[in-house]
């Protein structure tokens, strides 16, 4: 009981790290643990003082504003926004020393090898069926149509939406490469073949999982790895020319890639009121919003008139898939915009300046957090973060996390 008093916190911590990757209502299990661990023997001595915690609980009280802003009140952020404040709280609440901080990073990599070893015996699964007495291998969702496209169009149990079968494909990429930040900055958490093996099983999984904006992320963040590695001139030039190697390999070998830049170089990156899949939808969720913001650009349309102004929006200029799945502004920036007008984009600019900070650790440059601003802001770029559990719930941990550290850094490697 007494351990349990001065480091359930702790064990609490571990067990929601593990299960970041795995499916929401078990994040959401292992959340409340971590909670009532961390009340269980909390006194005065245990809180952590640090104003940087204050600013996602900042956040979480714009949506109220949105409430007065909006034609139909709705007090549904109360829980859906709820991580803004319960993380910072956790990291109020327990002081993490450096190894326990460690502690956590190393066992949110082993989640992310577990539910990726999942994934990949459910695809497997999935695959195989019995036909005529025999074992038929048969990876593809869609009929009628080859491997290859099948591929591109979300139709294949190893690759994309059917591979990531616990969260939508981008938040499960945001997971992995923040996994690959870990084990490239923190090289001492695990053995050195246990962490090559890792880094390939990860980088390889983000390649079938295929999100556009993870690509973009984990380029950034082996450039980040080859500019602070500390080894002579003429080493680093093989390492970069093994980069830029492995770049093209990544970008020959993934349909979905290739296909997106071949449209960027054709010059066909227009506005499709049709288009159905991929960045084409994007661009128009970004352009609606955009239209929207024009109109209301400071208070806003509030938390629960958001999407059915977007809605009317794409109605109003034929974007018929949009309408039909109710797309939100896939754009964390615009996203926050539209439902808590501009005083939303002035905190989350606060955020990131707050992380900036960190990243200098008094002087002494972060790689780590370097990985995870990119990592993060990319992502914010492509998709409206706090839209969906799987999101904010990562966001808010993985700020917090920086956050809590008083001196501004991480772990040392």
């Amino acid at each position: 009981m007494n351990s349990l008093k001065h480091h359930g916190f702790y064990y609490g911590s571990l067990l929601y790290a593990f299960l970041i990757p795995f499916p929401p209502k078990t994040i959401n299990i292992a959340l409340i643990v971590w909670v009532l661990l961390s009340i269980f023997g909390c006194r005065r001595s245990t809180l952590l003082k640090n104003n940087f915690l204050w600013i996602l609980p900042v956040f979480y009280t714009t949506y109220f504003i949105g409430v007065f802003t909006s034609e139909t009140p709705s007090f549904k952020f109360l829980e859906y926004k709820l991580s803004l404040l319960v993380f910072p709280l956790l990291f109020f609440l327990r002081v993490y020393d450096e190894k326990q901080r460690s502690g956590i990073l190393k066992v949110f990599v082993l989640g992310l090898a577990a539910s990726v070893t999942t994934c990949l015996v459910m695809a497997c699964y999935n695959s195989i069926s019995i036909h005529d007495g025999g074992f038929l291998f048969q990876p593809n969702v869609l009929e009628g149509k080859g491997f290859m496209e099948s591929i591109l169009y979300g139709g294949n149990f190893f690759f994309g939406r059917h591979l990531s079968i616990f969260h939508q494909t981008v938040y499960f990429a945001l997971y992995l490469t923040s996994g690959v930040a870990v084990l490239l900055f923190r090289p001492k958490l695990f053995p050195s073949r246990h962490r090559i093996a890792l880094l390939g099983v990860l980088t390889i999984f983000i390649f079938l999982v295929s999100n556009k904006a993870s690509f973009i992320a984990l380029a950034f963040i082996f450039g980040i790895k080859i500019w602070t590695w500390k080894v002579k001139r003429n080493k680093k030039l093989i390492g970069v020319s093994l980069f830029v190697l492995a770049l093209l390999l990544f970008t020959f070998f993934n349909p979905r890639i290739r296909e997106s830049i071949e449209t960027i170089t054709a010059g066909k990156l227009i506005l499709e009121k049709e288009a159905r899949y991929g960045f084409a939808t994007r661009l128009l969720s970004w352009d609606a919003a955009l239209s929207l913001i024009k109109e209301k650009p400071i208070l806003g349309y509030g938390y629960a008139d958001a999407q059915k102004e977007l809605n009317k929006k794409y109605e109003e200029k034929g974007y018929i898939f949009p309408l039909k799945e109710s797309y939100n502004a896939h754009n964390l920036w615009l996203q926050s915009w539209l439902e808590n007008g501009l005083l939303a984009i002035v905190i989350l600019i606060g955020i990131f300046l707050g992380l900036a900070r960190h990243f200098f650790n008094n002087g002494k440059l972060s790689p780590l957090i370097l990985s995870f601003i990119v990592i993060l802001l990319l992502n914010s770029l492509f998709e409206g973060l706090f839209n969906r559990f799987s999101g904010i719930s990562f966001f808010a941990f993985l700020v917090s996390f920086i956050f809590s550290e008083s001196k501004g850094g991480l772990p040392k490697s």
